[in-house]
């Protein structure tokens, strides 16, 4: 092509247009995305992991909060679908290791056990130990939702879901048990917390004694209530809490109330001491 038809067309409108487009698209993406779709961004994270990505877009994808569909200018995909993924895979990975885990244990303890260590609670806080959501893609202004439980589990079932693809079921079977360790010892303490009020009746009941909850008070507006909750073993008070709702301030109760109890029942002294819970929200 000759230099003049070439400078020619280079300078139609419809040409400047069209590169202009582009390179706004791509300051858009930038502007969204940050700096940190470059490796060296993702290096700390990788490491927290344990595992280095073949292809940075599934990491990438795994950490793009849905919240980024729909405002961003740059096409994204969220992390939804590798989070339906992942949850899968984790559930995989973790049933396999609580049945050769615990080969004594029958069907009903298992599926407690591998609640325990799938549940939301337990995952947005390992998700926070391992600082995924230090990494999540949000819209601007929306810092927030890196404090936000339901986000961190959401993202370490996508980052599982991304490992998985990026290598194979071994690969990320060895990176989440690797993240685990030695959670499984605390096996009962996390199946316990689930039903503080049922551990506790339990408890009670292999002492031949009753588990009684008294309401001490209910203060405030209707829409805003404050419940105060005691609870008693054999007529002992062993555990007081306040809650926004009645039921979380037994749970809550039954929890402070579980480690002193114990200690009585062992050594056969009914030894009434009042452990408090801290006042928390509904469940």
């Amino acid at each position: 092509m000759e230099l003049k038809k070439y400078i020619k067309r280079m300078f139609k409108p419809s040409v400047t247009k069209r590169a202009k487009a582009m390179k706004r698209a791509r300051k858009a993406r930038i502007g969204m995305l940050g700096d940190i779709h470059l490796r060296g961004d993702y290096q700390k994270l990788e490491k927290n992991l344990g595992y280095e990505f073949s292809d940075m877009e599934l990491l990438k994808e795994s950490l793009t909060h849905p919240g980024l569909v729909g405002v961003s200018k740059v096409k994204v995909k969220s992390n939804q679908r590798l989070e339906f993924l992942g949850d899968a895979i984790l559930q995989a990975i973790i049933t396999e290791t609580v049945f050769r885990k615990f080969s004594d244990v029958d069907e009903g303890e298992l599926t407690k056990i591998r609640i325990a260590f799938t549940q939301g609670s337990f995952l947005s806080q390992l998700s926070s130990d391992l600082e995924i959501p230090k990494f999540l893609i949000l819209p601007k202004g929306a810092e927030n939702i890196r404090e936000i439980p339901s986000a961190a589990e959401d993202a370490i079932e996508a980052v599982i879901g991304a490992i998985y693809l990026d290598s194979n079921f071994e690969t990320a079977k060895s990176a989440v048990l690797s993240w685990y360790k030695r959670k499984f010892e605390n096996a009962p303490e996390l199946i316990d917390s689930q039903n503080p009020k049922g551990h506790l009746q339990e408890m009670a009941a292999r002492k031949g004694q009753k588990v009684e909850y008294a309401l001490l008070s209910a203060d405030g507006p209707d829409h805003m209530k404050t419940f105060e909750v005691e609870v008693r073993i054999g007529g002992i008070p062993y555990g007081r809490a306040s809650a926004n709702s009645k039921k979380s301030a037994e749970s809550k109760a039954a929890k402070a109330a579980i480690r002193d109890y114990g200690k009585a029942a062992l050594s056969g002294v009914p030894t009434p001491k009042i452990s408090s819970g801290k006042r928390g929200g509904k469940s």
